[in-house]
């Protein structure tokens, strides 16, 4: 047995090849046309063999797996959207024809007649119960009158973020404001808070113009209709306007009409870059109030805002600016705008005043 395991270690490849690499490197080395640096050692080609053929199957594994990931996500793509139109399809269905189905008698259709005319002609059927809102030329007139006449007003506006606020045990539950409203707490109010709410309202329901969400979506102007009804707020003897009116004051060439010639205060957290811009632009910037740290902040701020000597304040503060706007006109007799993020798009230079 020990023998047969000499003969049969002594047959082992491997042997054979060390004993010829051996040998053709010394008659190689004989050879003066062959200089011992051209010479790779098995060790050495072993290790270069290795690393080429690790690098390369790595790289065609990583192709592979990008192409399963691409694969994956246009699958992934696809079926999202498949599902979007399902959706939209029967969401379309069920706030349209379906309703237009329940309303006709069984033995009656309407089928040359499109959910659109039907609307329109249910709109025209009601006009006596439609509210106007404030245009934003309208809006201008009455800031520049008050202006003009050194008069108290303010003109606020209700966003999502505020309407949420207000909604708070009263017209939704607090967890669906949690779930709906994540960003509240960036806009200053953290849910719940009724205090919050009730001195938002306080000053909705004293502001002098209020703006409200045009779009009839979910937590904009149907959450309005419910926020008002909830609280008794009639909406035909309020003024209201559209909640965008902030833009539109800019895009219809009338912000720097009111703002020319005129003491312009800035508030927010943007209040410095906001009034560096406006400077720039040739604003009389009387003064800029920053830091708003959310509704109870709005005391504190307020006393700030008495120092100042100004004929129009521009507030860009989240929530707070409803209460700040408000308590700007009623107890300082000033011109107030809520000013949302119109102070972003002056700042980023794609809303540009002059003055």
């Amino acid at each position: 047995m020990k023998k047969a395991r000499r003969r049969k270690a002594s047959s082992i490849p491997i042997k054979r090849r060390k004993r010829r690499t051996v040998s053709k490197s010394k008659n190689r080395s004989a050879k003066p046309d062959k200089p011992q640096a051209a010479i790779i050692p098995y060790q050495d080609g072993y290790q270069i063999g290795h690393q080429e053929g690790y690098s390369k199957g790595y790289e065609d594994g990583s192709k592979q797996a990008e192409g399963e990931k691409t694969d994956h996500s246009h699958g992934w793509e696809l079926a999202e959207k498949a599902g979007y139109e399902k959706g939209l399809k029967i969401g379309r269905y069920e706030g349209g024809d379906a309703i237009i189905d329940e309303q006709l008698p069984e033995t009656h259709v309407l089928p040359d007649t499109s959910v659109a005319q039907v609307i329109a002609s249910g709109i025209a059927a009601l006009g006596e119960r439609v509210v106007h809102l404030l245009t934003a030329e309208q809006v201008a007139g009455k800031l520049l009158e008050a202006l003009e006449q050194r008069k108290p007003l303010s003109v606020v506006r209700l966003g999502d973020g505020e309407l949420l606020t207000l909604a708070q045990e009263s017209v939704l539950p607090t967890e669906q404001i949690r779930q709906e409203g994540g960003f509240l707490e960036y806009a200053g109010v953290k849910v719940p808070d009724i205090a919050a709410r009730d001195r938002l309202l306080a000053a909705v329901k004293r502001a002098d113009i209020v703006g409200i969400p045009k779009l009839r979506q979910p937590n904009y102007q149907r959450l309005a209709t419910a926020v008002f009804q909830s609280y008794g707020i009639d909406f035909r003897s309020k003024v209201l306007t559209d909640s965008l009116v902030n833009y539109r004051l800019f895009q219809d060439g009338h912000l720097s009409r009111l703002m020319k010639g005129r003491r312009v205060l800035v508030v927010g957290n943007l209040a410095q870059p906001l009034a560096k811009v406006l400077a720039e632009s040739g604003v009389v910037v009387a003064g800029a109030v920053e830091q708003v740290q959310g509704i109870h902040d709005v005391d504190r701020v307020m006393g700030e805002i008495r120092g100042q000597n100004f004929d129009l304040a521009l507030v860009s503060a989240g929530i707070a600016a409803v209460i700040l706007a408000d308590a700007i006109a009623a107890e300082m007799g000033k011109a107030a705008l809520d000013f949302g993020h119109m102070a972003n798009s002056i700042i980023k230079g794609e809303a540009p005043i002059q003055a």
